[in-house]
């Protein structure tokens, strides 16, 4: 039980903090506050997550070193900048909880249309209709958003909106290559450490190519960092330790709960209130576990066929 219960209660406490920093930062954040926080998150964890190796190394010796996984670290440094850059570039333009959203709503469905592909499991008719139900649930709240006057339809919301799209593609194929680096015996703090130079290196880039922090944070370090490590640093470690020990679909569809507590965070620090969104979000938090569970089922299932494959083969071959 505790091999399920353990990356569940990872992703839970990971939704639960980044929502509460989205919340509080909704709206306080312009283009180049939004890449102030981006970078000094990203690097806090890849300088706090190095130091760790280091100590652990220096404690365990040779023993204590990660299995070598370069290719998928490269192409994890690729797909993280491309999803996380993205999506909090998009925080300049449309609201946190209409952004994560849109992003955790279409991840199982991704992720459905990968397993078409080939990359990862194939989804059931009823993981089909789940993550359609999903997707329509999270348009639903964009809508909702849209309508109640949250965002006013313009460029930069269009921008921000085809950000986050592709911010919930990368999400998914990040779910991908994590349960690919559980298996190999990645631990999480190696890839924690090693994950996120590129996003930092481009995040710079880009500060620098805006004409650098924006006055209000470059006065307020102490803030930026503590809210870097509290919305980046943190969150994504427990993150990453739940998706490289739960199934991907899984993962995914647990990460559309992250909307509801967003929405509830905003409301706390800066009032508003739609009936109508919040009705939107709890069926999603109610499709949302059933999913889940449907979706660890089919996974079980799966690995016991393989299983028994195997078996089967091995026994042809020897003949016994």
């Amino acid at each position: 039980m505790g091999r399920y219960v353990v990356p569940i209660v990872c992703i839970a406490a990971s939704v639960l903090l980044q929502a509460g920093v989205f919340g509080y930062i909704s709206g306080r954040l312009d283009a180049t506050a939004s890449l102030t926080l981006s970078c000094t998150g990203f690097g806090a964890a890849a300088v706090l997550f190095n130091a760790a190796l280091l100590v652990r190394r220096a404690r365990r010796g040779p023993a204590a070193a990660s299995p070598k996984a370069t290719g998928l670290l490269a192409l994890m440094n690729v797909v993280t900048a491309v999803t996380f850059l993205g999506f909090y570039a998009s925080l300049s333009w449309v609201p946190s909880a209409l952004a994560t959203g849109i992003e955790t709503a279409i991840g199982p469905a991704v992720l459905a249309l990968l397993g078409l592909a080939g990359y990862g499991r194939r989804a059931t008719r009823q993981g089909w209709a789940a993550a359609a139900v999903l997707l329509l649930l999270g348009l639903g709240i964009a809508w909702t958003f849209t309508g109640t006057g949250g965002i006013q339809p313009s460029a930069e919301t269009a921008l921000g909106l085809a950000l986050v799209v592709g911010a919930g593609t990368g999400a998914a194929v990040l779910a991908l290559i994590s349960a690919e680096l559980g298996r190999r015996g990645i631990d999480p703090v190696y890839v924690t450490a090693h994950r996120f130079h590129l996003t930092y290196l481009c995040g710079g880039a880009l500060l620098v190519a805006a004409g650098g922090p924006s006055r209000r944070w470059a006065a307020e370090p102490t803030d930026v960092l503590l809210l870097g490590v509290l919305a980046v640093a943190v969150p994504l470690f427990l993150l990453q330790a739940g998706l490289q020990r739960a199934d991907p679909m899984v993962a995914m569809v647990l990460l559309t709960t992250l909307p509801g507590a967003t929405y509830l965070a905003e409301t706390v620090f800066h009032g508003g209130f739609s009936a109508t969104s919040l009705a939107l979000i709890c069926c999603l938090i109610v499709v949302a576990p059933w999913y889940a569970r449907l979706s660890r089922q089919e996974a079980t299932g799966a690995r016991g066929r393989d299983v028994q494959q195997r078996s089967t083969a091995t026994t042809a071959t020897t003949g016994t």
